[in-house]
């Protein structure tokens, strides 16, 4: 009888351990989204950015794409396509170090602008390091 009573006390044990090992981690899970559910404007906020960047460098591909081409005017048009994105970037920025960074490719607008009035090869050049720059910066981005 005794021993009958320590099987089944073992068993209810084993069955609540059991029980509690699938449960905890279901419900942190849930707890977890339903967090992230309460503040959603956060992130819209984040994929609005992402979305953001990814047009920045979209335009600086497209920039570099139409110098290696040598199609200057074009190029002209999508550098100041990036340029617009980049200003609206760096207003819609909250990090400081990222809004830094921005104002730093920002920086590059005039000394590029002066390598299409040549519209030579040094223009493709000057216009590489702003490329990977750019991608390095918003690649890292959250």
């Amino acid at each position: 009888m005794k021993m009958m009573r320590v099987h089944i006390t073992l068993w209810i044990i084993l069955l609540a351990g059991g029980f509690a090992g699938g449960f905890i981690p279901e419900y942190l899970k849930n707890r977890e989204l339903r967090a992230e559910l309460q503040n959603p404007q956060t992130t819209i906020d984040a994929l609005k950015l992402q979305v953001q960047l990814g047009d920045l460098r979209d335009a600086a591909s497209l920039m570099v794409l139409e110098m290696s081409r040598q199609n200057y005017g074009l190029a002209r048009d999508a550098a100041g396509q990036y340029y617009d994105k980049l200003k609206d970037a760096t207003d819609a920025v909250q990090d400081p170090v990222l809004k830094k960074s921005l104002q730093d490719l920002a920086a590059t607008r005039e000394p590029l602008t002066a390598q299409f009035v040549t519209a030579g090869p040094a223009a493709l050049a000057a216009a590489q390091p702003i490329m990977v720059k750019t991608f390095e910066v918003t690649k890292s981005a959250k």
